[in-house]
């Protein structure tokens, strides 16, 4: 049952990640351009990121910083940098990392080797084993306030444990909307 259950969330994945690729395909063409005329190149930023089972590969975002090596990280990131991140569509790369099976849609975020901040081993490895997510539940319950890595942690392990399809799409169906949400509170990314 669990592998069927693995399956149709291998292939929601894949469906999903190509449906979105495919729609916005003029829009991801114009933020290429834009990213290039504005700073250059490379377009696309890749971090080492941990996945399943502790396996590190290289997630994909749309580059928002200047080339330039300025400490402030606030004043490294560019006019359209600061409007793609508000908008999280600096996180559209990522179905890549899906097609690529690094990732799913839905699942604990992909953090950067500061995973091992997460001082509960039991945890740590609980978490490592699905799939990180573009987007999950520690996302769809983020409201603008600062967070502990724990509080995260723990909405995570929540997604785990109740882990099916009905809360996929749960998840799913939610972001779009927290992300309105906190747009139209002016509010900055959920997606972090």
């Amino acid at each position: 049952l669990k592998k069927m259950k693995n399956n149709l969330m291998r292939i929601l994945d894949i469906v999903i990640s190509i449906f979105f690729l495919a729609i916005l395909s003029p829009l991801i063409l114009i933020i290429s351009i834009l990213i290039f005329l504005i700073d250059g190149r490379p377009i696309i930023y890749k971090q080492i990121r941990i996945g399943y089972l502790g396996k590190k590969f290289k997630i994909f975002k749309f580059r928002t910083m200047k080339n330039k090596n300025i400490k402030n990280k606030k004043k490294r990131l560019t006019k359209l940098g600061k409007l793609i991140r508000r908008l999280s569509l600096d996180e559209i790369p990522q179905f890549i990392n899906v097609l690529k099976k690094d990732m799913s849609i839905v699942g604990p975020r992909p953090l950067p080797e500061l995973n091992e901040k997460i001082i509960n081993k039991k945890l740590r490895i609980m978490r490592r084993n699905v799939l990180p997510g573009i987007t999950g539940m520690s996302q769809i319950n983020y409201t603008g306030k600062f967070r502990k890595l724990e509080d995260k942690v723990k909405l995570d392990i929540k997604f785990i444990q109740e882990f099916s399809v009905y809360n996929y799409f749960k998840i799913l169906i939610k972001t779009p909307i927290v992300l309105i949400i906190r747009l139209l509170k002016n509010k900055s990314s959920i997606i972090n």
